[in-house]
């Protein structure tokens, strides 16, 4: 290729100045509505080689629309088309034009669409944010930031078809360390332990979280066993551990749900784009009942140097919680619902080195 190039260049010195046109689209998804803009591109170029350094900066893959925010527009989507062009057909377009006499000629290009463009997303009734839940890992280990990463990034770009029930065991996958997880300290009823996977309930609070404020039906959702501060406000967590206990909704919306999960800092954002057809309103956490955390604890960890003290777990009230939402919908109909979460009372558990006086020959304290 380079070298017929090479012979084309040859063939064709440089000659008076001409005007290259190169035709661009543009396709954007504003208000619910697809908005289709076309441009030119100019250059005066004086040679072919001019001509193909020029063309070969406009050729790229094309890329699948997202979605973006600005005060003018709110949320709408936009997606890069892609351009491939042949050098050969180029120079003989080029060619022609001089040949002619022509003061201007469009350079032939393939318009390559995007696999998931904006025509895609309005088309399955993907059109505007619906709701997005927030929450913060900050102070979580290296292997908890990992798992809820690899988690988030797995369902990213999920799309959950019109009244498709969403399961997030199903959605997620097995959590192993073949599918890429680490160990870590995961809550197992009233205990702390070693688990791979920890931190995947993070994601599971995050997608709660979003399908509860865009006003989703939740079919199945149960509270951790005590209060954990990385989902504050209380009340609005979910827990999972496959294959027993799951979160589960519904979309009920007039298309399909897209899910994108974003990380930003030591924040977790999970939105849903769709059909807006509802409005959310809640109230909480309502605080029924309280009772005091429970006396600190200590769990031996062999991999620590004797005498190490690490916090890995904080003190938390028992409580009884109650979070109100309602739902109005776009033809008058209301839905009242409450979400209860009752919490155990919870004390620091701190991993600590073997005793200084039992370590193994050779480990210094």
């Amino acid at each position: 290729m380079a070298r017929w190039i090479s012979l084309l260049l040859l063939l064709f010195p440089a000659r008076a100045q001409i005007e290259a046109r190169f035709v661009v689209h543009d396709h954007l998804l504003v208000g619910g509505e697809v908005q289709t803009y076309v441009g030119t591109l100019t250059r005066e170029v004086k040679s072919a080689g001019e001509l193909l350094a020029w063309v070969q900066t406009l050729a790229r893959p094309p890329k699948d629309a997202r979605f973006v925010y600005s005060e003018a527009r709110g949320w709408y989507a936009v997606e890069k088309v892609g351009y491939e062009v042949d050098p050969k057909a180029v120079l003989e377009a080029y060619r022609r034009a001089l040949a002619y006499g022509k003061r201007s000629f469009y350079v032939p290009a393939r318009v390559l669409e995007p696999k998931r463009g904006v025509h895609w997303l309005f088309k399955r009734g993907i059109r505007t944010l619906l709701a997005e839940g927030i929450t913060d890992f900050r102070g979580s280990s290296k292997n908890r930031v990992h798992n809820l990463r690899l988690a988030a990034k797995k369902l990213d770009g999920l799309v959950i078809p019109k009244g498709a029930v969403f399961s997030f065991i199903q959605a997620l996958g097995p959590v192993t360390e073949e599918a890429g997880y680490r160990e870590g300290y995961v809550i197992l009823g009233d205990r702390t332990e070693k688990g791979v996977g920890g931190g995947v309930c993070q994601v599971s609070t995050t997608v709660f979280r979003a399908a509860f404020f865009a006003g989703l039906p939740v079919l199945e959702r149960k509270p951790h066993s005590y209060q954990l501060r990385y989902y504050r406000p209380t009340g609005l967590d979910a827990t999972v551990y496959a294959p027993w206990v799951d979160l589960k909704f519904q979309n009920d919306t007039p298309g399909d749900l897209l899910l994108r999960t974003y990380v930003r800092g030591t924040k977790l954002i999970v939105r849903l784009f769709g059909i807006k057809d509802r409005e959310v309103r809640w109230k909480g956490p309502i605080v029924l009942e309280k009772t005091p955390p429970l006396p600190p604890r200590e769990i031996v960890d062999e991999s620590l140097p004797p005498g190490t003290r690490k916090q890995v777990d904080w003190p938390a009230p028992g409580a009884r919680v109650l979070v109100k939402r309602t739902v109005r919908y776009a033809d008058g109909e209301v839905v009242e619902e409450a979400f209860p979460s009752t919490y155990k009372p919870w004390g620091a558990v701190y991993l600590v080195g073997p005793d200084p006086k039992t370590a193994p020959l050779g480990q210094k304290p």
